[in-house]
């Protein structure tokens, strides 16, 4: 080690072991002075007060030399050693007191002080273990430990595990006490290093801003390049004596080869210099070792006394290190800093060039959206849905030509240009583009599966605007969500009336309230083995003033998508609680709940509220959630579910069996019940796999201690097998369809329901 660095090394120790020798001081002042006052009346007084009282001295004079090294101001690398020398002395002398103390005190000592005598006697042994320098640490840890082994030699001659307990722990802390000032002599001289580094560092900074400067250059009336400065040679990479010759051939060298086309800088230089004219911030290429840089230079033609041209002044500036940061702010600038695909303005500009030939040419514009992408960012982070964006921009790359643009316009929506109207191409296209986004994406050893949905305009078939194409692919993306992602769709003309036709939905939706033209029809649940009613599930329709009745399917998702589905849940919530709580008190009532309800926050004093003024018992009341909220699922949803569980409302979990990972949803939330799906039912006593599937989810409620009911029970055959599986419940035609309040009245006291299946569309059933 070289002598600076050794001394700057003894500095920091010394300084680090004053502030930790000084608290390690005061801990053993307290230290020594509870076992003093906890052996006060034991016997053999005044030899334990003379001890302590040394021990006592030794720690307050390792104070007293700490502090005064703390505000030691202009200390050197001896007054160090002197320093750690010092010290050192009195820990060998506090080392051997202790040691002595220990065997002082154990002959007098009942359970409870030795006990207080072992654990002073290893935390003295582990104290050194962060003490630096090494000779310091040991300088204390070795008589303590010599004296802690005599302690245990003379006291438990009958204990040898005790013995080789405390042996190993000695030795334990001496590697350690090696170990870690090993480690932080290292640290401390990679520090000292990383700071003379940080000095060179800045000196060489210091220097290349100092040689960063413009240099000169000028030529005489010929045009001949004069004797040219260190500064301009070193820029240039050649020797000063090479740069001669005519200006600017002779600065810019072989560029001039090749870059001397119409509009070229090259070209305005040399026009400027043939007409004698001045130039200013005139940027220019130049080849140097191979690499290109880009030089700006300012020139200025100088005449003599008789007015004649006398040649160029000029300056001139490396700016290479300017033009590439612009020239990445103009990247950004119309290029996703996630992905690097062309962004929204990069996109507007292409699309509208396509635009301009799209009679000649054709153009087909592919508007795309993620399915599930969502589901990616709330489960797994951000972090891992950008890996995935990044990941779907490759893949978006592979599927097209180079003359075609692939763009992202924010969040997980893209957008594909082709130029080309063929229909086939573009089909093959949009087919390949769904197979590869849809594969496997492996992170961080983790399986991720995401779908995407495509709309397919063409031009100018459906529109010859970057306006109408953006809005043509919209409604074609939109329909192919509504189809089912995870596909495409062409746009044609009939998009434009049902869009149209579900605008006037949405406005009649905002109104349908105030008008009270809500209803609830309730479809009753039957108890299988008692073949009684148990309660019924409460369906929400829509008595439009034009269209009549209309099912949740025809409005449920708009509510969504306009928010209102948050007010026509409230008005559900009440309307149905007021009305079950004019049913017999075993009958129940069952809520469908959207994912959205759950994300506001005020959806459990709803609930709580409509109970209260309904008079509605809490254990009446069944809520049905499906796994898209549980896909959803957020700090507050569960916050939620668990509140409302503790009231004694329950939940069930609907459609069970048509998610992917409903089973693991079963042990995380409070469900009290399970409802099959319909798909499961429709086919039982044919389709193997269906009793299968149906056997295996009443067999996991039942050791979960939930209930079962199943959905869409149509014929005796399929209640029949139900009923023999160990199904609890059911609902479906072969009961009753869904029926208005004041008619579920006379089916509830009905004895046998399998009587009252009415056939669809009937006038009783319709009632």
């Amino acid at each position: 080690m070289p002598p600076d660095l050794r001394d700057r090394l003894y500095l920091g120790q010394a300084s680090d072991f004053a502030k930790v020798i000084m608290g390690r001081a005061f801990v053993g002042l307290n230290s020594v002075g509870l076992l003093g006052f906890d052996f006060r009346h034991a016997p053999a007084a005044a030899s334990r007060l003379s001890v302590l009282s040394a021990m006592e001295i030794g720690y307050l004079l390792v104070i007293v030399l700490s502090i005064r090294w703390l505000r030691h101001t202009r200390a050197t690398a001896e007054d160090a050693k002197k320093h750690i020398g010092d010290v050192r002395g009195l820990l060998v002398l506090l080392g051997i007191l202790w040691g002595v103390y220990f065997n002082l005190l154990m002959p007098y000592a009942n359970g409870s002080q030795r006990e207080l005598i072992y654990g002073i006697a290893v935390g003295c042994i582990a104290t050194p273990v962060l003490v630096s320098p090494l000779s310091c640490a040991f300088a204390f840890w070795a008589p303590v430990s010599a004296g802690v082994c005599v302690c245990l030699l003379l006291n438990h001659m009958n204990d040898p595990f005790s013995l080789a307990d405390v042996s190993a722990f000695i030795v334990l802390t001496g590697y350690c006490i090696i170990y870690l000032n090993r480690r932080m002599n290292e640290r401390a001289i990679g520090a000292i290093q990383l700071e003379e580094n940080s000095t060179v560092i800045k000196l060489l900074l210091r220097d290349f801003e100092e040689n960063a400067s413009d240099w000169l250059w000028e030529t005489n009336a010929a045009l001949e390049m004069l004797p040219v400065s260190d500064r301009l040679a070193q820029v240039a990479r050649r020797p000063a004596a090479a740069i001669k010759g005519l200006f600017p051939r002779a600065l810019l060298g072989e560029i001039m080869n090749y870059e001397h086309r119409p509009g070229s800088p090259i070209e305005r230089l040399v026009r400027a210099i043939e007409e004698r004219s001045p130039f200013r911030d005139l940027v220019v290429p130049v080849i140097i070792d191979g690499e290109e840089r880009y030089w700006s230079l300012t020139g200025k033609p100088i005449l003599d006394k008789f007015g004649r041209f006398a040649g160029y002044h000029g300056v001139g500036s490396d700016i290479t290190g300017q033009r590439r940061q612009q020239e990445h702010i103009a990247f950004l600038a119309r290029h996703d800093s996630l992905t690097k695909l062309p962004n929204r303005v990069l996109f507007s500009e292409f699309l509208h060039q396509a635009c301009q030939n799209i009679e000649q040419t054709g153009a087909t514009l592919l508007s795309l959206d993620l399915d599930h992408f969502k589901i990616v960012n709330d489960t797994l982070g951000h972090a891992t849905g950008d890996a995935v964006l990044v990941a779907v921009a490759e893949r978006l790359r592979s599927c097209i030509r180079e003359i075609d643009l692939a763009a992202r316009l924010g969040g997980d929506e893209f957008a594909i240009i082709l130029l080309t109207a063929d229909v086939a191409e573009t089909t093959a296209i949009a087919e390949r583009i769904i197979d590869r986004i849809t594969r496997p994406y492996y992170f961080d050893g983790q399986l991720l599966q995401i779908g995407v949905s495509i709309g397919i305009t063409r031009g100018p078939e459906d529109a010859q605007t970057t306006s109408g194409l953006m809005k043509n692919a919209d409604l074609a993306l939109y329909r192919a969500k509504v189809d089912g992602r995870g596909r495409f769709r062409f746009y044609d003309s009939e998009m434009d009336e049902r869009v149209q036709d579900r605008r006037a939905l949405q406005s009649a939706l905002r109104q349908a309230l105030a008008r009270n033209e809500f209803r609830l029809e309730y479809q009753p649940i039957v108890d299988l083995a008692s073949r009684n009613y148990v309660g019924a599930e409460a369906l929400l329709r829509w008595q439009h003033p034009e269209r009549g009745l209309l099912p949740p399917a025809d409005f449920i998702t708009i509510a969504e998508e306009t928010g209102l589905i948050s007010h026509i849940g409230d008005w559900v919530l009440h309307q149905a609680c007021a009305e079950a709580a004019h049913w017999p008190a075993h009958i129940s009532v069952a809520i469908n709940l959207s994912p959205l309800q759950f994300r506001e926050a005020g959806l459990v004093d709803t609930i709580d509220r409509a109970l209260s003024e309904s008079g509605l018992a809490p254990s009446r009341l069944e809520l049905e959630i499906t796994e898209t909220t549980m896909l959803e699922t957020s700090a507050q949803t569960v916050d939620a579910l668990w509140q409302l569980h503790a009231r004694g409302v329950r939940i069930a979990l609907d459609d069970f069996g048509t998610g992917y990972s409903s089973l693991s949803y079963l042990r995380r939330f409070p469900f009290d019940k399970i409802k099959i799906d319909r798909s499961f039912i429709r086919d039982l006593g044919y389709e193997k796999d269906d009793s299968s599937i149906i056997l295996a989810i009443i067999g996991l409620a039942q050791r979960m201690n939930m209930q079962v009911t199943a959905e869409g029970v149509e014929t005796a055959e399929q209640a029949e097998l139900l009923t023999i599986y160990g199904c609890g419940q059911a609902q479906g035609y072969l009961f009753s369809y869904p029926i208005p309040a004041a008619r579920l009245a006379a089916l509830i006291g009905a004895p046998n329901p399998t009587r009252l299946a009415r056939p669809f569309g009937t006038q009783e059933a319709a009632q």
